[in-house]
């Protein structure tokens, strides 16, 4: 596995945009942005943090399949830089949780569109990138 970066740190509540155009995301508010890559959306695994308690179905050691958006949401004339992961096929509260995300693939770079609709035609295209990578890579692979 090519590791691409990674953040992990505390969930916390964001813009509450990415729920009502069907993308929930847990905002992670990085502990070490020194990880963390350049600004675009990535494919990868998250995981709550060892230690952590389970938060619904999700357990500590579980990775799922995520796509994370790490920048500063150009579209919504965003200025501060966020990490913001979406868990496919996940939808539970996971606020205040300890988390973890790796990054392994680059979806693509992070860009302003000219309206939200535009946005949600790009993240589902990114979601079939993802499904694509889903099928290459079932479960997380082990980090070399």
């Amino acid at each position: 596995m090519n590791l691409l970066g990674y953040a992990a740190g505390e969930i916390v509540r964001g813009e509450g945009r990415g729920a009502p155009m069907g993308f929930p995301t847990a905002n992670i508010a990085a502990e070490d942005e020194s990880r963390i890559p350049e600004d675009g959306v990535y494919f990868g695994w998250f995981s709550l943090a060892d230690g952590d308690p389970p938060r619904g179905s999700l357990h500590p050691g579980t990775w799922l399949p995520a796509l994370v958006s790490v920048g500063e949401n150009p579209t919504f004339d965003g200025r501060e830089r966020t990490v913001e992961a979406y868990v496919i096929d996940f939808d539970e509260d996971l606020y205040g949780a300890n988390a973890i995300t790796e990054l392994t693939h680059l979806v693509r770079k992070q860009e302003q569109f000219n309206s939200i609709d535009e946005l949600i035609v790009a993240m589902n295209g990114d979601k079939a990138s993802a499904r694509t990578l889903m099928s290459q890579y079932p479960t997380r692979p082990q980090q070399s």
